[in-house]
């Protein structure tokens, strides 16, 4: 016993644990600064926003600081070919350098969905059923039979479409509907100042069809075309029953922000 406490406090032991003490001590640094330039820790970069640009290999290799990876691809009408539309992580979000960076982009053809069955459906039905398939309402054709406003043909290009038919999404399919044995009438809908697409949804409501479109003023980008808004239509209004079903309202559009100065001649309802 004497001897050990005599070992501890010997200059050899002393020598000996200072020696390990500073081998420890550098054995933990450099393992510290090893894992400090393996994982770039504390050092981040903004990722840069993709979106709306075009997809190319070019663009795939632009920027070394990030791995851009294509995850997924949808449709999206009217966009362009590899189009970016969205990616993960967000723009400006802090990343670590050499972070992967998924991208969704355009397609070229919108999917297909599986024709439903229309057939013996009221035309309401039929008109919330496409809408869940994501096809649209084509021409709507009157016929007499006795179940009025029933779906009596469902048909693409003039021909019948059969139920479980593949389409592309967005397809206008054509309907004929059941009339009554007598030629019902009904009013004109006010039009002015809607845009395109609820025109479309009050026409159909009122089993009435979209005649011939003009355009007034200047439509500079395609947004000006979607946003436009109806200034005249003829017939005219009237709440009075006075054009048969599956007649067509020939409508004017202009730029939504000329409606307000447009001809105060037209007809308004009371």
């Amino acid at each position: 016993m004497v001897n050990f406490i005599r070992f501890l406090s010997s200059k050899l032991f002393v020598i000996n644990l200072l020696v390990a003490i500073l081998l420890f001590v550098g054995i933990v640094y450099i393992a510290l600064e090893y894992l400090e330039n393996y994982t770039l820790h504390g050092e981040t970069i903004s990722v840069p926003d993709y979106q709306g640009k075009l997809w190319s290999d070019t663009l795939g290799q632009s920027d070394p600081n990030f791995e851009l990876i294509i995850s997924d691809s949808i449709y999206q009408n009217g966009a362009e070919k590899n189009l970016i539309l969205d990616q993960n992580p967000a723009p400006l979000t802090t990343v670590k350098q050499g972070r992967k960076i998924y991208l969704t982009v355009s397609s070229s053809r919108p999917p297909t969905v599986s024709m439903p069955k229309l057939v013996d459906l009221s035309l309401r039905q039929a008109t919330s059923l496409m809408e869940i398939y994501g096809l649209q309402i084509g021409e709507l054709t009157y016929r007499p039979d006795p179940c009025i406003n029933c779906i009596l043909e469902q048909k693409f290009k003039d021909k019948n479409v059969p139920a479980g038919a593949r389409l592309r999404k967005g397809t206008r399919i054509d309907l004929v509907v059941g009339q009554g044995f007598s030629k019902e009438k009904v009013p004109v809908p006010y039009l002015i100042g809607l845009p395109l697409k609820s025109v479309n949804y009050l026409l159909k409501d009122q089993s009435l069809n979209l005649g011939s479109i003009s355009y007034e003023g200047e439509f500079a980008t395609a947004e000006d075309s979607a946003n436009a808004e109806v200034v005249d239509q003829f017939p005219k209004y009237t709440d009075e029953p006075s054009i048969y079903m599956g007649a067509s309202i020939n409508i004017t559009l202009v730029p939504s922000s000329n409606t307000n100065s447009a001809d105060s001649t037209v007809n308004s309802p009371d």
